[in-house]
């Protein structure tokens, strides 16, 4: 009996399977100067981020220009609490510059907002500022930078001019269809200057003299010779008048 043979058709050798790497959000913590004193709170507020993808940055450090930040980077920015819990020193420290400074770092999409979730949640200068930095509040997230890139733009179309069936002519702009030739190379017609008879001035040669009268005719020389009879009022005839 010959002995049986067995086959192994398994891989000697198998290769593992790489998973995609998860892309992770990048996050920008500012901290006020009072943190830098509380090293405790720092290292605890620190600690609850991913520090792979996470920087720290010092907000008055940011504000006097000592530092710069990348642009287009970062998905979240949170603005971190005074040490006592409040935000007075932030508040005193983000102006406008330093928000448009925020927004560019921004990626198209991410957002800003603070630790307390308090920035901008009431209607007041520092809502103004966010919003005419770019930036678009959103409710639980904060302030959102919109991306106008996704945006599609809708192209907007003209009627075509309509051609004037004449050469040379020009379309009346009827909407229903109906056109106007109006010659163009042509001279126009000439407008008739004369002036109508007894119309302007006269300049001695119209033949009007025969209408008017001769006023040394008026009178003869018996109308001239007779006295001139000249009236005198009496006032006793103008009381009784009256």
């Amino acid at each position: 009996m010959s002995p049986s043979v067995l086959m192994d058709t398994s891989d000697d050798f198998v290769m593992p399977i790489s998973k995609a790497p998860q892309s992770s959000k990048r996050t920008l913590l500012l901290s006020p100067p009072s943190l830098s004193s509380h090293q405790e709170k720092l290292t605890a507020v620190i600690e609850m981020h991913d520090r792979a993808h996470t920087d720290l940055q010092m907000l008055d450090r940011l504000a006097l220009g000592l530092v710069s930040l990348p642009q287009t980077t970062y998905d979240v920015i949170i603005l971190l609490s005074d040490a006592d819990g409040s935000r007075r020193e932030s508040q005193n420290l983000l102006n406008r510059d330093i928000l448009a400074l925020l927004v560019r770092a921004l990626k198209n999409g991410g957002h800003l907002r603070s630790q307390d979730q308090t920035f901008g949640a009431i209607d007041g200068p520092e809502k103004n500022e966010a919003i005419l930095a770019g930036l678009s509040p959103q409710s639980g997230v904060g302030f959102v930078k919109v991306d106008y890139g996704a945006q599609v733009s809708v192209p907007l179309k003209f009627g075509k001019k309509k051609t004037s069936e004449a050469a040379g002519g020009l379309s009346n702009g009827n909407s229903n269809g109906d056109s106007m030739s109006l010659p163009l190379n042509g001279k126009r017609k000439s407008v008739d200057d004369t002036i109508p008879a007894g119309v302007g001035f006269d300049d001695g040669t119209g033949d009007s003299d025969d209408d008017l009268i001769d006023e040394d005719t008026l009178l003869d020389e018996d109308d001239l010779k007779r006295p001139i009879k000249i009236r005198e009022s009496n006032p006793l005839e103008a009381v009784g008048d009256r």
